[in-house]
């Protein structure tokens, strides 16, 4: 392997929450509240949630039979030298494209919802000069980083759901189900490629000391993914009803910065900032590692390393000139992912593994 760090169940499992969620539980409750209205908890959750159990058993399943290689490692193995290196060049662009997005959803918010001063460029910069430094050092450093963001992350998760619960109104969740199932199903598509994430784990299975646990692992992530989206669903809708979430660009954001204690605990929001920020820079850093990685194991690279400087440049061009402003991203997010998504997550896997079972090519499932 090109980097020798190794990571336990527990950094792999708060690695896979903040993946999923340092972006979903901003972006993810607009497009479902719009959908689904107060139904929307149904379709962050379970309807997402089914989809990334599908990801995680498609990709476990494949990366136990290749277990010290990385997905791009052994494609060529798999399909042959010359096609398995042209999708292992494909999927090395599709977590730098995967990273780029999630540095632009960082600035964009950034942006709209705090800074309207500062150019998001400016911002893409400052954010990609930490993930770099993080990506220099390796996975090992990068899940510990993330052990350190996390209790700050949760925390502030608690304080907001603790603070809000006195405005929920019941009501603004009633009556469930009014309109069918179908508008929590269309939701849920808007959702499942925030949920879907998880195939980093093709990346990320060869430095888990534990490959024994990586189905448990998966299993806690799921549930706490099918928790904490409902809840976040839930409260925005219960505080501000499903008409005016639909019409704002970040509901959570509005409700930290609704909540105020006796006028005495105000601008909460800023616990959303500190966390978000937190959040995407540990999950555009894990992207990055695997575009890294993905990229010297196509090439044929002794040091993943070298690869880091172009790819950063790749990345906050692509998120420039391609999401150049809230409305691009958004136009991606909520019409052309749920397709692309559903294609590089679970589709593309599931028929590799296919293939490697026809051809049995790798391990047969060894932890």
């Amino acid at each position: 392997m090109l980097d020798r760090g190794r990571i336990s169940s527990v950094q792999l499992l708060l690695l896979l929450i903040i993946v999923d969620a340092a972006t979903a539980f901003l972006f993810g409750p607009t497009a479902a509240i719009q959908l689904a209205g107060r139904d929307s908890w149904l379709s962050v959750s379970v309807i997402a949630s089914a989809f990334g159990l599908a990801v995680a058993l498609v990709c476990i399943a494949l990366a136990r039979r290749f277990s010290q290689q990385v997905f791009t490692a052994y494609l060529p193995q798999i399909l042959g030298k010359i096609p398995g290196k042209i999708l292992a060049a494909a999927y090395a662009a599709v977590f730098i494209h995967y990273t780029a997005v999630i540095l632009n959803q960082g600035s964009t918010f950034i942006h709209v919802a705090f800074l309207r001063d500062t150019p998001p460029m400016i911002l893409d910069i400052i954010a990609i000069l930490a993930v770099i430094y993080a990506v220099y050092l390796g996975i090992e450093v990068i899940a510990r980083q993330n052990e350190i963001v996390w209790p700050v992350w949760i925390l502030s998760l608690v304080v907001i759901f603790i603070l809000a619960a006195k405005e929920i109104n019941p009501h603004n969740l009633k009556p469930f189900l009014e309109n069918g199932i179908m508008p929590v199903l269309k939701g849920g598509l808007l959702i499942c490629p925030f949920r879907g994430e998880v195939f980093i784990l093709l990346m990320l299975f060869p430095y888990l000391n534990q490959k024994q646990e990586a189905i448990k692992t998966a299993g806690y992530f799921l549930l706490a993914q099918t928790v904490v989206p409902a809840l976040i669903a839930a409260t925005i809708v219960g505080v501000f009803g499903d008409v005016v979430p639909a019409a704002l660009a970040f509901p959570a954001y509005n409700l930290a910065r609704y909540i105020s204690v006796a006028q005495f605990l105000e601008r909460i929001q800023v616990l959303i900032v500190v966390m978000w920020m937190a959040g995407v820079i540990i999950k555009a850093t894990v992207f990055f590692h695997s575009a890294a990685v993905a990229a010297a194991s196509t090439l044929g690279l002794k040091n993943y390393q070298v690869t880091v400087l172009p790819i950063a440049v790749a990345v906050v061009a692509i998120s420039k000139v391609f999401y150049g402003t809230h409305l691009q991203l958004t136009d991606f997010l909520f019409k052309i992912w749920p397709y692309y998504g559903f294609a590089v997550e679970l589709l593309i896997p599931a028929v590799i593994l296919l293939i490697a079972i026809i051809r049995k090519k790798g391990g047969k499932n060894k932890p």
